[in-house]
């Protein structure tokens, strides 16, 4: 999906107005047809795809910001179980 951010919040805003239809008419007349069944998934389906995007975007964003970093802090961060980053060369 190639979309900016704000077409993909719209994109999710319809679907969820339309979820909640579809949920609204399940409840008054005890279930849906087998059309509205499939245009559920469809929507819930096409959901899942704007908020992967909306993740994808949202973890680019959070690389770019971390690769900036100062390398001093980041030298800093050791993860559980390995050795700082100065004692790993060898000499």
């Amino acid at each position: 999906m190639n979309v900016d951010r704000g077409s993909l919040e719209r994109s999710v805003a319809r679907l969820a107005s339309e979820r909640t239809t579809l949920f609204g008419r399940s409840a008054s007349s005890f279930g849906l047809s087998a059309t509205d069944q499939n245009r559920l998934r469809v929507v819930e389906r096409e959901l899942d795809e704007c908020f992967g995007a909306l993740r994808e975007m949202r973890a680019v964003r959070d690389a770019s910001r971390f690769s900036r970093e100062d390398p001093v802090v980041r030298r800093a961060i050791v993860r559980n179980g390995e050795t700082p980053a100065r004692s790993r060369k060898a000499t």
